[in-house]
């Protein structure tokens, strides 16, 4: 009898966890993603100063859970990187202050990008 019950339970539990599971990643699909590139003021690759910018801006997105940064991105005349945030609406303002304190705001773009 004690088999059956501790059966039943795990079974019912089995169910439960799976939905969480599903529902977990069902809502980290949804996450909306917002590209940041930064063009430099030449055709060139990023200089190290530049980069550790960069890098010192990912970390305050991070730091003050504006969102997760996924990906970063340089090339020739520009910089970037991806942030998965929950909510562009209060997300977007967040990341324009911190690129108006790099004084790189008028050199930059954010654009929503779906996952």
């Amino acid at each position: 009898m004690k088999c059956l019950l501790v059966a039943l339970f795990l079974f019912g539990c089995k169910g439960e966890s799976t939905e969480f599971v599903k529902r977990t990643i069902a809502e980290t699909r949804t996450k909306p993603r917002l590209n940041v590139q930064i063009r430099l003021d030449r055709p060139d690759l990023p200089t190290a100063d530049e980069l550790e910018q960069r890098r010192k801006m990912e970390s305050d997105i991070e730091q003050q859970n504006i969102g997760a940064v996924l990906d970063s991105q340089a090339g020739t005349g520009y910089m970037g990187f991806t942030v998965e945030v929950d909510d562009t609406n209060t997300s977007i303002p967040r990341i324009r202050v911190l690129l108006q304190g790099a004084g790189v705001l008028q050199r930059s773009t954010i654009k929503v990008v779906t996952p």
